[in-house]
C-alpha cells in the first residue's frame, strides 16, 4: 500500500474527502489536503476517476533534509526505476515552509541535478511515455517529503473538453465539488439558470452518465511502471433525468454547447432570462454560480433578487446551491440560505449556499 494524498481546494476538503469515500477509500482529512492509502493501481484509478481534487500525489519518500546534501541524499534512495519508464519527461516543483532550505527554485534545481542521471539510466517502457511527470518536493520544517504527481504537470481540473469558456469561469473541478456538496448523485433533474461555458452541467452529465470527468486527456499515471491505461469513457446514458444549461446570453449557450459537443453529452439548452425558466421535472436541484459585481464590475444585485423570485414561485419542491462572493447577496437570494463552506475561486473568497424551497 503506497501512502497517497489529495490536494483540495482550501475550505472543500470534507467534499473531497466524501467523494474518496463513495469510491471506497477511507482518509484523513488535513488543511489543504486528504490522505490515504492505496496500492499504485488503485491510486492510479481513482485519479482517472475523482472530481474534485486539485491534484494527487503518491508519496515515494520521506526524511529529515536541511541541506542540500542531505536532499540530494534522500533522492538517491528512491527506487526511479520501479516507478518510472525511459524517456519520461520531468518537472521538478518545490514548496518550502519553516526550513532551512527555503529558496524553491534553488530546492529544484537542486533536486533536478540529482535526479537527471538517474532518469538516464531508466530502462524504456512497454510504450512511449505521453504525459510530462510533476515531481513535487515539499519541505516543512526541515523534513522534505518527495512525491509524484498522478495528473502530470497540469492540474486535475484540466478536464480536456473545456475549450470555450467566459470571462470568469469556474475550474471544473470546483464545480464537481459544488455538484456533491449540493447532494447531487446523477439521479435527479438539474437545472443551471447561469450556464456561462457550462461547466456546472457538463460535470453533472459525465457524473450521470457514469464516466470520468476527462476527455481525451492522458494522465502521468498512465505511465508508470506496473499501472494499466486509463479506463475508457462510457457512452451517454440514454435514460437519465434532464439536465438543463441555461443561459440569457446566446454566447455561452453557443460556448456551452461547443464544450458539451466535445464532451459527449447531451444538455438541455435553453436561451432564456432565470426570471422566464421553467423547472423541467417537479423536483430536482437548481445548482448556480450567478455573476459576481466586483468579479465582472457589474452590478449584480437584481440578478441575485431575480433569481430568488424565480425560484419561489416555479421551483418548489427542488433544493438549491449556489455560489455568492458575500452574506448580503446570498441573502437577496433568500433569508433561508445557508452558508456550508467558503472556498477561493478566481482569485476571491465565495461562499456555497444551499437551502430548499
Amino acid at each position: 500500500m503506497e501512502r497517497w494524498c489529495a490536494v483540495a481546494p482550501p475550505g472543500l476538503e470534507a467534499v473531497v474527502a466524501r467523494e474518496l469515500a463513495t469510491l471506497g477509500v477511507e482518509t484523513v482529512v488535513e488543511p489543504g489536503l486528504v490522505r490515504f492509502f492505496a496500492t499504485r493501481e488503485a491510486g492510479a484509478q481513482l485519479a482517472y476517476r475523482c472530481r474534485t481534487p486539485a491534484r494527487l500525489l503518491v508519496e515515494l519518500a520521506s526524511a529529515p533534509a536541511r541541506t542540500s546534501p542531505q536532499l540530494t541524499a534522500l533522492i538517491g534512495q528512491i527506487d526511479w526505476a520501479s516507478w518510472l519508464p525511459g524517456g519520461v519527461e520531468v518537472v521538478v516543483e518545490a514548496s518550502a515552509k519553516g526550513s532551512h532550505l527555503c529558496r524553491e527554485d534553488a530546492v529544484a534545481a537542486s533536486v533536478t541535478a540529482a535526479l537527471t542521471p538517474r532518469l538516464r539510466a531508466l530502462a524504456p517502457g512497454r510504450r512511449p511515455p505521453q504525459a510530462v511527470q510533476r515531481v513535487a518536493i515539499r519541505l516543512v520544517s526541515n523534513v522534505a517529503t518527495v512525491s509524484l504527481d498522478a495528473g502530470g504537470a497540469d492540474l486535475l481540473h484540466i478536464r480536456g473538453w473545456r475549450t470555450a469558456q467566459g470571462k470568469a469561469p469556474l475550474r471544473e473541478n470546483l464545480a464537481a465539488a459544488v455538484l456533491i456538496a449540493g447532494g447531487y448523485a446523477g439521479d435527479e433533474a438539474l437545472v443551471d439558470p447561469f450556464c456561462g461555458a457550462g461547466t456546472l452541467a457538463i460535470e453533472a452529465a459525465l457524473m450521470a452518465d457514469g464516466r470520468g470527468p476527462f476527455v481525451g486527456r492522458r494522465l502521468a499515471c498512465g505511465d508508470w511502471l506496473g499501472v494499466g491505461r486509463g479506463p475508457k469513457g462510457a457512452p451517454p446514458c440514454a435514460q437519465r433525468p434532464p439536465i438543463v444549461a441555461a443561459d440569457r446570453d446566446g454566447k455561452a449557450v453557443a460556448m456551452t454547447l461547443e464544450n458539451a459537443e466535445r464532451a459527449g453529452v447531451s444538455l438541455d439548452l435553453r436561451c432564456v432570462d432565470v426570471s422566464a425558466l421553467e423547472p423541467p421535472a417537479p423536483t430536482g436541484l437548481v445548482v448556480a454560480n450567478p455573476p459576481y459585481g466586483h468579479r465582472l464590475g457589474q452590478q449584480v444585485d437584481g440578478v441575485y433578487v431575480a433569481f430568488g423570485r424565480a425560484l419561489r414561485e416555479r421551483f418548489g419542491g427542488w433544493r438549491v446551491a449556489f455560489l455568492a462572493p458575500d452574506e448580503r447577496l446570498a441573502q437577496k437570494v433568500d433569508s433561508r440560505a445557508q452558508r456550508l463552506t467558503v472556498f477561493p475561486n478566481g482569485g476571491l473568497r465565495v461562499g456555497l449556499f444551499a437551502l430548499s424551497i
